[in-house]
């Protein structure tokens, strides 16, 4: 037992155990930091305390850093700065390639979950919220992209420029539009699409709060 957590543990709830402003957990029969190879012989359990706070497990204590550690390495604003700007990448990309084939291809909502899922990734989460972050922003870049589309078939057709469409279209009609193909066949991918949102946009190692992906 030569590591110093390992030793704090062990001391814890030993009487003679006191603690010292600046220096921490020191031992009253020796004055210093406790430093000790194996057990200690002077050791003699506090058993009012161990009621109250038993020891925690070697096993518990290290989870609990785990966690500790990885809550601490989290940055929710980069991811959710990198999702926004991977929506947007998505959705336009979804609006070019549906343009120039001119067909709705409804397949481009899982490389656009993808795109988002990956993005909100860096920002190393292990809380629940990245995923429903990454899952609303896939859906919008979804949605977006859909309407971009239709709105570049428009322009297309009537040899006007996409954004005299964009400024002047009945909104309400294109997402009419929107919410027909949603309900059709691209419903599918628009669900893989919220799926890889989710799940990807946690940590490489960890799902949410800690469990793996």
């Amino acid at each position: 037992m030569t590591e110093q957590n390992d030793i704090e543990r062990y001391c814890r709830n030993c009487v003679s155990r006191d603690f010292v402003n600046g220096r921490g957990l020191v031992c009253k029969r020796t004055g210093a930091i406790p430093a000790f190879q194996g057990e200690c012989e002077s050791y003699q359990k506090d058993e009012e305390l161990e009621k109250m706070a038993p020891t925690p497990k070697p096993e518990d204590y290290s989870a609990h850093v785990d966690r500790e550690q990885l809550l601490a390495g989290e940055n929710l604003s980069k991811a959710v700065l990198l999702g926004v700007l991977a929506c947007i990448v998505g959705a336009v990309a979804w609006a070019l390639v549906s343009i120039s084939t001119g067909y709705q291809i409804g397949y481009m909502a899982i490389g656009v979950g993808f795109l988002v899922g990956i993005a909100m990734r860096q920002g190393k989460g292990v809380r629940p919220i990245f995923g429903i972050i990454g899952a609303a922003l896939a859906l919008v870049s979804c949605v977006m992209g859909d309407f971009f589309s239709i709105v570049g078939w428009v322009a297309k057709d009537n040899d006007v420029s996409f954004m005299e469409v964009l400024l002047n279209a009945d909104y309400g009609e294109v997402m009419s539009v929107v919410v027909e193909n949603i309900a059709s066949m691209t419903i599918v991918f628009y669900g893989i699409a919220l799926y890889e949102g989710y799940k990807l946009s946690f940590s490489a190692q960890k799902g949410p709060e800690g469990g793996k992906i």
